[in-house]
């Protein structure tokens, strides 16, 4: 196997000069010069350990910073084990557990992502009932302001955003809105029901909060907005609802050079892959559609792997491999349905033992590192 202290420093060198040649690096570092270059190149040279680290966004049980689960999160940042935390509901029981968490972990690896939803509406972890600034859903922003007027409104979330110690918001969505899909439409979190709307109020948002140093990921693709079915619970298959006209928002924010993060739903289209495989898994979906058709160039995450349509169809292993193996960079986990501390570790092995068996390469890792690596350049991490 490849890990850490078990890999020789020529092979390391040889596969550092691997990724060079393949020019994963300067692709990825041309638009943003020699400090993304320099982080690039800084990446591939740690251990596998490391960069395997890098693509884990980790959640954790604990609503403030004194929690045995903050603990272990932050052991596993200071062993750099980690490349973000994800904050969910009852990690923001009050404003001060949850900035006082995120400032802990902060102190601990001042580069690391600090991960919340803050769409708005329904989904706002950071909400006014503790304290900060009402954001309305998708649809009612859409209905009462301009995409500049939702500049503004946006620029004061991502203020007290910044402010609260989180540098990554996974938001917005860009799926199409249908009144009768109960994840989306129901509560409002699409912005219109075309891609030229979607695309105007969802860059809005996007040029609001990386204006404070904030990465956003578009969500959900290749769209979840005409489904009938809700991930957080089982498969959501979207293959005679979809349609190409869902593909419009993300398209068009990737033209305009708005999308830098994306993250897939966990949806099965067999329009787009025959297999059935969960767009979570799908390279054909993942490289084939997004990158190859669609021209993105960014960071890949998954949605999270501990939701059910994951959780009770595949082992955690299977998961994080076949996530890996699709093309994802970021690779989510609440670890909150069975928290298990040495999770990061576990991963490690897994994916030491897929490239040890040919399923994985140091190459498929090191395109994540360098995309990860880019992404924080442009915020300023």
């Amino acid at each position: 196997m490849f890990g850490a202290g078990k890999t020789s420093d020529g092979k390391r060198i040889m596969d550092r000069r691997r990724v060079l040649k393949s020019g994963i690096a300067a692709t990825l570092t041309a638009a943003f010069g020699p400090a993304a270059g320099a982080l690039v190149r800084e990446a591939m040279e740690r251990p596998l350990a490391e960069r395997v680290g890098d693509m884990l966004l980790m959640g954790f049980i604990g609503s403030h910073s004194e929690t045995e689960g903050a603990d272990i999160i932050d052991a596993h940042l200071a062993a750099k084990r980690i490349g973000g935390v994800l904050f969910l509901r009852h990690n923001v029981r009050s404003r001060e557990g949850a900035e006082g968490s995120a400032a802990r972990f902060r102190a601990t690896s001042p580069s690391s992502w600090m991960a919340i939803d803050q769409e708005g509406g329904l989904v706002q972890r950071l909400s006014r009932d503790l304290g900060y600034t009402h954001i309305p859903r998708a649809m009612q922003v859409a209905e009462a302001r301009s995409p500049e007027s939702a500049g503004d409104l946006y620029r004061l979330g991502a203020a007290e955003f910044h402010a609260a110690g989180f540098n990554m918001n996974l938001a917005p969505v860009a799926d199409l809105h249908d009144p009768d899909n109960a994840v989306i439409g129901r509560h409002g979190r699409a912005y219109g029901a075309d891609g030229e709307t979607i695309a105007a109020y969802a860059g809005a948002f996007i040029d609001a909060f990386e204006a404070f140093g904030i990465a956003c990921a578009i969500k959900h693709f290749p769209g979840h907005g005409r489904s009938r079915g809700d991930s957080h619970d089982g498969f959501v298959d979207i293959s005679d609802s979809w349609s190409e006209a869902e593909l419009a928002p993300f398209r068009q924010l990737i033209e305009r050079g708005q999308a830098h993060v994306m993250m897939g739903g966990h949806l099965t289209n067999r329009q787009l892959d025959p297999t059935g495989a969960p767009v979570t898994f799908s390279a054909p979906v993942l490289e084939g559609l997004l990158r190859d058709q669609l021209g993105f160039t960014g960071v890949m995450m998954t949605d999270d792997l501990d939701m059910g349509a994951i959780r009770n169809n595949y082992s955690q292993h299977e998961a994080v491999i076949s996530a890996i193996e699709a093309g994802n960079d970021m690779i989510m986990l609440s670890n909150s349905a069975a928290p298990d501390a040495e999770l990061p570790q576990r991963i490690v092995g897994w994916v030491e033992a897929a490239i040890s068996e040919g399923r994985l390469t140091e190459h498929r890792i090191n395109q994540s590192v360098a995309r990860l690596a880019v992404l924080k350049a442009r915020v300023g991490l």
